[in-house]
């Protein structure tokens, strides 16, 4: 029998007997229930896999060094929240130390001091601020790291710069080093190795 003969038939079937519509009705509606019940089972085994999950601060746009942090508390599996990321509690008023992404998780390494002003805000625990004296000009920005060199040496594997002034380019450095800096711009002048 071909399917444009069945079609009547089945009509006449179901206008005899309704039913069976409300058969096939029911039995559509628990088939549909069981795929949302396995599928929501299924979300559900993933995020026990994940296991635990942490709040942490994610930035919610573009934060230059410097600015206010811009964030939001969101819930995140435990097994992708770094050991340094901040607990909503630690934002306070804290300050961007370097660039941040929008969607990123903000980390101790991210953010500054907001008890200091200035430049001293973005200087890592530890470390001290230099002055420098550029030539030629590095074109560096605020909070981008940069290595120091002085004839032919490195002499600071990273630092960061945190300020301007006039002619002088504030770098963070280890305390450490700090004091070698100044005696090599004197002896022969500091470049600004500029790292991607």
């Amino acid at each position: 029998m071909s399917p444009l003969r069945l079609m009547p038939t089945a009509r006449r079937l179901l206008v005899r007997r309704p039913w069976i519509y409300w058969l096939l009705v029911a039995a559509s509606a628990v088939a549909a229930a069981a795929t949302v019940v396995d599928r929501v089972d299924r979300i559900d085994a993933a995020r026990d896999r994940w296991g635990s999950t942490r709040r942490v601060l994610v930035a919610e746009r573009d934060i230059s060094p410097g600015e206010p942090l811009a964030v939001t508390p969101r819930d995140l599996p435990a097994a992708l929240v770094p050991d340094s990321a901040l607990a909503p509690v630690q934002a306070g008023a804290a300050i961007a130390r370097q660039h941040i992404a929008v969607g990123e998780i903000v980390t101790l390494v991210d953010v500054g001091h907001a008890d200091r002003s200035g430049p001293l805000a973005l200087v890592p625990d530890g470390w001290l601020a230099v002055p420098l004296v550029e030539s030629p000009v590095s074109g560096a920005a605020i909070g981008d790291r940069v290595q120091l060199a002085g004839d032919g040496t490195v002499i600071a594997e990273t630092a960061i710069i945190v300020g301007y002034h006039d002619d002088v380019t504030l770098v963070a450095v280890p305390a450490d080093l700090a004091p070698m800096i100044p005696a090599a711009a004197e002896a022969g002048g500091i470049a600004l190795l500029l790292a991607p």
